[in-house]
Parts: C-alpha cells; sequence; structure tokens
C-alpha cells in the first residue's frame, strides 16, 4: 500500500511540474518542458549581462545604440515573450556576431553591422537572437547541465559571485558565443525570419543575410566535415529559410527592406561615409526589391 501511495504522489508530483512547466517556446506552437521560473531566467541573464558590458567596449553611438534598439523593440514585440523585458545592445568590436542572454539581452558587434545591407537584415539577425530567447536555448541546456536545484539556488546578488555562480556564467558564456546545436539554429532561423515578415519587414532580407555571413567565410565546410560540426551549413540553412519563406503571407514579400535609412542610421556613422554602399535597384523605403530574388527565396 504504501508503494502505491509513494507511486500516486510522485506520479501526481510529475504531473504538476509537467503542466506547471510546459511553455510555448516557438511562434509555430511547439511546447517544452521549462522548470527553472522566468525571474530566475532574468536573474541568471542580468548576471552574465553586468560582466559581458563590464568586460566589453560598448558602443557610444546614441543613433546607432537608439535605432537597433527601435527595430530590436519592434521584434519583440512580435515574439509572443511578454512576460519579459528585452535589450538590444550594441558591443564596438570588429567581430562578425551577435548573441542573447536568457531573460532578454541581445548584443550585436559593429563589425557585423558594417556588412549588413538594410534594416530587415538587421531585423533578421535579431530576430535570430530572440529566436533564441523565446525558444529557451540557454536555459534547456543549462537545466540539462547543472539540474533544477542548482539553478534555483543561485542568489546572483552584487558583484561577488560564488565559485558555482561564476562557473555557471563561464559555461553560459560559452553556450551562446560558441552556439547551439543545429536544430536550434534552424528553430531561431525560422523564427527570425517569421519575427521580421510579422513586425513589417520582408523575410527574405533572411536568406541575404546568411549570404553575406557566408561570403564573410574563410572557410566553407562540405562533405565528411560538415558532418562533425555542431552548427548547420550556411547552405543548409538557407534551405530551411526558404522553406519556412513558403509559408509565409505572400503579402510580406512585399514589404521593405529599408535600406537607405540603414545607410543613414549606421552605415554612414560606423564607416564615416555612404557612398561605397551599393543602392538596391528596387525601392528600399515603399516596396522591396527586384521580385525575382524574392520569388527565389520565397
Amino acid at each position: 500500500m504504501k508503494r502505491i501511495y509513494a507511486a500516486a504522489v510522485g506520479l501526481t508530483l510529475t504531473l504538476f511540474l509537467f503542466a506547471c512547466g510546459v511553455v510555448q517556446t516557438s511562434p509555430f506552437g511547439e511546447r517544452s518542458l521549462i522548470l527553472i521560473p522566468t525571474s530566475q531566467e532574468v536573474a541568471i541573464g542580468r548576471a552574465a549581462a553586468l560582466q559581458i558590458e563590464r568586460r566589453s567596449k560598448m558602443c557610444k553611438d546614441p543613433v546607432i545604440n537608439g535605432y537597433v534598439n527601435w527595430v530590436g523593440q519592434r521584434i519583440a514585440a512580435v515574439c509572443g515573450r511578454h512576460d519579459i523585458k528585452f535589450h538590444y545592445k550594441v558591443i564596438e568590436s570588429p567581430e562578425l556576431n551577435a548573441f542573447s542572454l536568457p531573460g532578454g539581452w541581445v548584443y550585436i558587434y559593429t563589425g557585423l553591422l558594417k556588412h549588413l545591407k538594410d534594416e530587415a537584415d538587421l531585423a533578421f539577425v535579431l530576430g535570430h537572437e530572440t529566436g533564441h530567447i523565446v525558444g529557451r536555448h540557454a536555459i534547456r541546456r543549462l537545466q540539462l547541465i547543472y539540474g533544477i536545484n542548482l539553478l534555483l539556488s543561485l542568489t546572483l546578488g552584487g558583484k561577488n559571485l560564488s565559485p558555482i555562480e561564476e562557473e555557471v556564467l563561464k559555461v553560459l558564456y560559452q553556450i551562446v558565443i560558441a552556439g547551439y546545436s543545429r536544430k536550434e539554429e534552424f528553430e531561431a532561423d525560422a523564427m527570425g525570419a517569421y519575427f521580421t515578415g510579422k513586425a513589417g519587414w520582408n523575410p527574405v532580407a533572411s536568406v541575404e543575410t546568411i549570404q553575406i555571413l557566408d561570403s564573410l567565410m574563410k572557410f566553407k565546410p562540405s562533405g565528411v566535415t560538415e558532418l562533425f560540426m555542431d552548427h548547420p551549413t550556411n547552405k543548409k540553412r538557407i534551405a530551411n529559410l526558404e522553406r519556412w519563406i513558403r509559408t509565409f503571407p505572400k503579402s510580406w514579400l512585399r514589404q521593405p527592406f529599408n535600406a537607405e535609412r540603414y545607410r543613414e542610421k549606421v552605415l554612414r556613422r560606423l564607416n564615416g561615409k555612404g557612398g561605397d554602399i551599393k543602392r538596391r535597384q528596387a525601392s528600399t523605403e515603399g516596396g522591396g526589391r527586384n521580385p525575382r530574388s524574392a520569388g527565389r527565396a520565397a
């Protein structure tokens, strides 16, 4: 009888935790078991953000900072996570990268900003990183590595962190910088393109952005090498994005890219000039680009 009672209690507790912890982790209906409360997710992200901003050279240009945050907040408004506050910030560094932290912190490097072509590209990058937060990708990794009890025990208060807190933040930083699994990257790409379109930009920019990154890569894996990579190749990322774009509302393909505004707010300020940036063949402010290119991507 005691064994039956204990088993019943255990089953009830498991079902309770499952019911309380299952949350939607994408705009496409996926749900995941997340047992770390939002308050602790935000605390972990805030502690990591404080360390990163102490060690990094943050961009001082108020126009660039304000513009990136404005684009980011438009993404945040449609991402479906209204339980946290999003922060979009710029790090001054030549690195071609962007990353996000649990709880709503997104960072993009000026090195990457210099190579993007338009506002829609920026929206996709910020949307991709927002997708990692919506998907709780870092939190799900930490749950597996450290377990629920340890993560809940972290206080993360003040400047003096305990050794285990320092270790957790170091591992978190490695996760977000080194990158996620292929599945998680595909998910973040799909969400980034979806958020871009839903927020009012042309989601074809997602394909353009990956093409830009691909052109900047010195090493392009293929064949056997690819099998041992955690990240999907850019070719597979583009194919994944093209499949998703075909499922989006067709009206999104007529939405703008806003290249001129991006030149004015970012490129001219970072480069000191804008004349060497090629203008789009199609109108950028009012209606998108060459419909043939949009048709290929979609």
